[in-house]
């Protein structure tokens, strides 16, 4: 929606399940002033966007956010001409989740000790989280934590 006003792209978050601000629309449309790239909307990624040249119905489910059901998913993909299937949904998101390869399941980090612990898989984790959520809210979590630990 690159001419529509931050009100009109808020409305349509909203209607989708997001929570975006007046402030988050214009970052990001600054961002991509600079990059000297025209909008999100035009890149074919974003929901609602059908996929043409160089996008795919993997990019068009990863437009939405996880926590939006899967049939909601394949409702907008139908309006946008795209078939797609709930169980496609799943698997594109199963596949996009960082896996447990390295680490031992089924034992805490107590039972292992410090070391068997495999901290970049969880640094991949967070850093996947705040990308996800916004570097600000990521920030404002953060330092939500470090005040319960007293630093």
């Amino acid at each position: 929606m690159p001419k529509a006003s931050a009100a009109d792209i808020i409305k349509k978050a909203k209607t989708l399940g997001l929570r975006l601000t007046a402030n988050h629309v214009y970052a990001v449309r600054a961002i991509d002033k600079r990059r000297g790239k025209p909008s999100h909307a035009s890149h074919g990624s974003a929901p609602g966007a059908k996929p043409g040249r160089g996008a795919s119905k993997t990019a068009f489910i990863r437009g939405f956010a996880n926590d939006m059901p899967a049939a909601k998913v394949v409702e907008e993909a139908k309006r946008a001409g795209v078939k797609i299937s709930k169980e496609y949904v799943y698997r594109v998101r199963a596949l996009a989740k960082p896996s447990l390869t390295g680490q031992r399941r089924g034992f805490g980090r107590h039972a292992l000790g410090p070391a068997a612990t495999n901290y970049a898989g969880s640094e991949q984790r967070l850093t996947s989280l705040a990308l996800e959520i916004g570097l600000v809210r990521a920030s404002a979590l953060l330092e939500r934590v470090r005040m319960r630990m007293g630093n």
